[in-house]
């Protein structure tokens, strides 16, 4: 008896640890919650709470994975996997990973590597059997290598891969992709740059990596990484099998999204490497802790000098406030001004229909956080203020900018800075005054917050940007402009009688907004999406769609597109016989178009 209660307490002990329990877990769990910030922290602004910024984003349920000291900390879930069933988000529930596929995929890749199955500077098509890169100029000039397309530096084509509905009965294979057959509905994946000059994220590229692991291995991928990656880590809930299989299918979250185009179900996604992952913030927590051991010597995936290679740069992406690089797989994130190791950061994020992902850790000191949601419209949104509150409560060395120390303006100085800015022709910039601050919309977009740090001269919290307000000679506000933009490149102030012509089509001004939209001179492709934006907003105003679909055909009389979305506005509105009408017309002017065709079919 007395050994039984000890092996229970060793393994409870041991669990304990695992996981990385300690007395003040509690309260950082609940400082988290309590803490989110937009990207600029704000000496003096309140900070948002988890359940509040959900709500306001709409996002259906969201899982969270921390990592501290190379444990896991603590992980959670909130809101709900299926909004319909109201099945809850558990720490158990899977969640379309999008483009961290990547991460993974590059990881195996490395780990071939250093068995010398692959090479990371010969030319990939020695490693290709199955199928290969078709040689052209640029190939020849430079030969594409596995180091350029785990980089996004081998000017390979196809950026990103959109999935496939379930309904589709038949699904492409890798070679079916990589070539553009008919049945994948993509473009074939060529080199058409030179590799090795500049970053260009490619999806395809990465079905090229994914191509020359399963030749140089003889196997299914998805085997593949749970034999070299989710087994050896005890990554129970994490699969690249697509369609998911039935003892996942039944843990996995469903996707939301608001975008017009997504139809409302599981998108699948054949193409693994680029996108197929399914996995939790759990499972990708250990992964990330697994890499900062390697890191330090200690981990079993890979060792330190090849880690140091997948997390080196070998392309700087942008520079400005922080200095973002691509590594073998990984984007490396620090502040431009940071000079600790502790400041340098990794991280992957994933985008699939109705699904979004951020995982990231510190390069060295074991801190790190994976955040999922079944959400798809929420890139820049909630989760990376959830990501900032982390940071912030756990310390993370330089991740946030510095704190912006706000200036008591009076509220009438603060009223003169509200009103409307053009930004662009159908673009227009305006500001309220909530309390002390400012709130920044563009058009529809999401609020802004701005905060006065001198007279005249704000901070916009989402990039952390200067704006500068202009003065006429009476010294009135006349212009707003950012610290990039010159004072000829100023917004100016619009009058109160001055509208863009999506002003004037929100307020059913549908005459003026004819005449504005006609005046704007958009192509083909610019006018119908607006139409077609218009066209699924609920409640849907139709007199608006057939506002811009006049201007389209009125401008664009032989274009396919411009019939097939007077085609989907009148299905929308109940006129069997006039949709029918217009895709044919659409049709005559593109023969074979497979979305018509299906249009047509399900009139």
């Amino acid at each position: 008896m007395k050994f039984c209660f000890l092996f229970l307490y060793i393994t409870f002990a041991l669990l304990s640890a695992a996981i990385g329990q300690s007395p003040k877990q509690p309260n950082r769990i609940k400082a988290v919650e309590n803490n989110l910030i937009p990207y600029v922290p704000v000496q003096g602004f309140p900070a948002w709470n988890i359940r509040e910024r959900m709500k306001y984003y709409d996002i259906p349920g969201a899982s969270i994975a921390v990592i501290k000291d190379y444990k896991i900390d603590w992980a959670k879930s909130y809101g709900l996997a299926d909004t319909t069933k109201k099945t809850p988000v558990t720490n158990n529930t899977m969640f379309s990973a999008g483009s961290i596929s990547k991460l993974v995929t590059a990881i195996i890749a490395m780990r071939l590597v250093e068995r010398g199955k692959l090479s990371l500077d010969s030319p990939i098509n020695n490693y290709l059997t199955s199928w290969k890169l078709k040689e052209s100029d640029f190939t020849r000039k430079q030969p594409v290598t596995l180091r350029m397309l785990l980089s996004h530096t081998g000017g390979t084509s196809q950026s990103a891969y959109f999935g496939y509905l379930p309904t589709k009965t038949t699904l492409p294979t890798i070679v079916q992709i990589l070539n553009g057959d008919s049945l994948a509905e993509v473009n074939p994946v060529v080199a058409n740059s030179e590799g090795g000059k500049e970053f260009r994220y490619s999806g395809g590229g990465y079905m090229i990596v994914q191509m020359a692991i399963m030749d140089a291995l003889k196997k299914d991928f998805a085997l593949i990484a749970d034999e070299e990656i989710f087994r050896p880590l005890a990554m129970r809930n994490s699969t690249f099998t697509q369609p998911l299989p039935p003892q996942f299918a039944k843990q996995a979250a469903w996707g939301y999204s608001t975008a017009s185009w997504y139809k409302g179900m599981p998108y699948v996604y054949p193409q693994q490497a680029a996108a197929g992952l399914y996995s939790t913030p759990t499972d990708l927590a250990l992964l990330l802790i697994e890499l900062q051991k390697c890191y330090d010597g200690k981990g079993k995936l890979l060792n330190a000098a090849t880690m140091k290679r997948l997390v080196g740069p070998v392309t700087t992406i942008s520079k400005g406030a922080y200095l973002e690089q691509m590594g073998l797989g990984a984007f490396l994130l620090e502040r431009s001004d940071n000079t600790s190791p502790q400041g340098k950061y990794f991280e992957h994020q994933g985008a699939n229909a109705g699904f979004i992902s951020f995982a990231i850790g510190s390069v060295q000191g074991g801190n790190g956080v994976v955040i999922m949601l079944n959400s798809g419209d929420d890139f820049n949104a909630f989760g990376t203020e959830l990501r900032r509150s982390i940071a912030r409560v756990y310390g993370w060395t330089n991740f946030l900018p510095p704190a912006i120390k706000p200036v008591k303006l009076s509220n009438e100085v603060l009223d003169s800075y509200v009103g409307r800015y053009r930004k662009g022709a159908d673009e227009v910039l305006s500001l309220r005054r909530e309390g002390s601050y400012l709130v920044e919309k563009i058009n529809d977009s999401r609020d802004i917050y701005c905060f006065p740090i001198a007279k005249d001269t704000i901070v916009f919290t989402d990039y952390n940007v200067k704006g500068y307000f202009g003065r006429g000679v009476d010294g009135q506000i006349i212009s707003l402009r950012n610290e990039y933009q010159s004072e000829t490149q100023a917004m100016p102030k619009m009058k109160g009688n001055e509208f863009t012509p999506s002003e004037h089509l929100k307020a059913k001004r549908y005459i003026e907004a004819k005449e504005g939209f006609k005046g704007l001179n958009l192509n083909e492709y610019q006018i119908t999406y607006l139409a077609y934006d218009w066209l699924n907003k609920k409640p849907m105003d139709a007199h608006a769609v057939k506002t811009l679909l006049d201007v389209a055909v009125e401008q664009h009389p032989r274009s396919s597109i411009v019939y097939s979305r007077w085609g989907d506005f009148y299905k929308a509105i109940g006129d069997r016989q006039a949709a029918t009408k217009s895709y044919k017309k659409s049709l005559e002017l593109e023969p074979g178009n497979k979305d018509v065709i299906e249009s047509l079919r399900n009139l």
